[in-house]
């Protein structure tokens, strides 16, 4: 199954001379609705930062978090049998609907809270139903992106909508913990109500280019044909769908091996510092994308954000000394929203509007699919494996440690070169694979040239070009 290409070049925005290009417009429908989906990102990572907090402080030990852990991570794969009518609804339709259910989920727990009868429980249940309208509204909302912006714009609109997430990372425990001991959980409880009804007056108030292309004539709506297009035109992305779930799993091992380097290195009172240094790279790598783009090579840029992921570890892991290891962590956490953009353009860029709903359904699924493996087997690894190696006498010691140290403090140092080798790997692979590929970069199969002018004049209506 193949999708038509356009047969003219997409339209370009020019600076005043009319020589080099200016950044096209991101436009006013997607900045109100991007700051709604902003401010509801901050507001879920605040609550889910004060649950965690809540629910340890309660029981003293870390089992339930786990179950919420898993509980929160099941919807993507239960959600996936529903997932096809995103490309059937309307996708503003979409979002307020699953929105409206992950609401559903907080507000039974605010209230059970506000009534003084709030049990652990009560919160698997409520994170439970808030992942399920989570899980099914991440591919309404990728999938409407393109309706929002022009295509020259895409790799900017991927690259702000980084930008929640690492505001989450930064505001997330300054402001989820003092809120938590002071008031209690119905505080971020509320805090996350709040920031759901700013997201939903905003998508309200946006108007969606529900406007689609004629389905293939193969395609009824189901899996096979969005599945039977990765196979043979969407290749390049089946690459980047296991190389990102494979980055993903690697990650796993990085997060928890960071807390445990950070503990040793800078102490426990002072290990929250690498989070906040690492939010803060993160923070401003989605700054430079939202206002600069993602690279026109994709392949390059992709093979050198990963390759910029497993420098970060090898710097982590390099010396037990605190400036080293801040530096490691804002090296990772400043490459993440780079290659996240990108691999969310490309989607953008080719997959059939027709069939985006599914694909990125397919995409968050399998890209979390080894999350939970990952983190389950990072534990294992430090303690069964990397802590007995870096012992005097150990394979590890002998070898590595000669270059990063030994000690039992130092298996979370060896888990990270690990993880570097690894990262490394997969940029070498992804570059190999597909780079060439994804370095010619196309228009979005989703839209005719003709649709494409047509969005580009709705737009020049609402705000005038950003020059260069």
């Amino acid at each position: 199954m193949s999708a038509s290409k356009p047969s003219t070049p997409p339209r370009t925005h020019t600076g005043p001379s009319g020589g080099r290009p200016a950044r096209p417009p991101l436009g006013h429908r997607f900045l109100v609705f991007w700051f709604g989906q902003t401010v509801s990102t901050i507001g879920s990572t605040v609550s889910g930062v004060g649950v965690a907090v809540w629910v340890y402080l309660e029981t003293g030990n870390a089992t339930w978090l786990g179950l919420l852990t898993a509980l929160t991570a099941l919807p993507a794969v239960l959600t996936s049998p529903l997932l096809p009518l995103v490309d059937r609804l309307p996708r503003r339709r979409v979002i307020v609907g699953a929105d409206t259910l992950a609401a559903v989920g907080i507000c039974i727990a605010l209230a059970m809270s506000i009534a003084g009868r709030l049990e652990v429980w009560h919160l698997a249940v409520a994170g439970f139903v808030a992942s399920l309208g989570t899980a099914l509204q991440y591919p309404a909302f990728q999938a409407a992106i393109p309706s929002l912006v022009v295509p020259d714009a895409l790799g900017r609109a991927n690259g702000l909508n980084q930008l929640g997430p690492a505001l989450g990372i930064v505001i997330g425990p300054l402001v989820a913990t003092p809120l938590v001991a002071w008031y209690g959980i119905t505080a971020v409880l509320v805090v996350d109500v709040a920031t759901f009804v700013v997201a939903m007056a905003c998508t309200l108030a946006v108007r969606f280019d529900e406007r689609r292309e004629t389905p293939a004539a193969d395609d009824d709506g189901s899996w096979r044909p969005a599945l039977r297009w990765l196979a043979s035109d969407g290749r390049p992305l089946l690459v980047l769908l296991v190389a990102m779930a494979t980055t993903n799993f690697f990650l796993a091992f990085f997060n928890v091996a960071m807390i445990g380097l950070a503990a040793s290195v800078l102490g426990a009172a002072r290990s929250g510092l690498v989070f906040a240094v690492g939010g803060v790279a993160m923070l401003v790598g989605s700054l430079v994308l939202g206002r600069r783009g993602v690279p026109d090579r994709r392949g390059r840029g992709l093979a050198l954000g990963l390759g910029g992921v497993a420098v970060g570890c090898a710097v982590l892991a390099a010396r037990p000394a605190p400036v080293v290891v801040l530096l490691g962590a804002a090296c990772v956490l400043a490459v993440v929203p780079l290659v996240s953009s990108i691999v969310a353009t490309v989607y953008h860029e080719r997959v059939p509007s027709t069939m985006q709903g599914r694909v990125f359904g397919v995409r968050a699924a399998v890209g979390r699919a080894l999350d939970p493996i990952g983190a389950a087997l990072s534990g294992v690894v430090i303690t069964r494996i990397a802590e007995p190696a870096m012992i005097d006498g150990g394979w590890g010691a002998d070898s590595v440690g000669r270059l990063i140290g030994t000690g039992v403090e130092r298996a979370a140092a060896l888990v990270l070169v690990g993880v570097a080798l690894a990262m490394a790997t997969v940029a070498w692979w992804v570059r190999r694979s597909v780079g060439d590929s994804l370095d010619r970069s196309t228009m979005p199969v989703s839209a005719s040239t003709s649709e494409v002018d047509d969005i580009v004049d709705d737009l020049a209506g609402e705000v005038a070009p950003v020059r260069a």
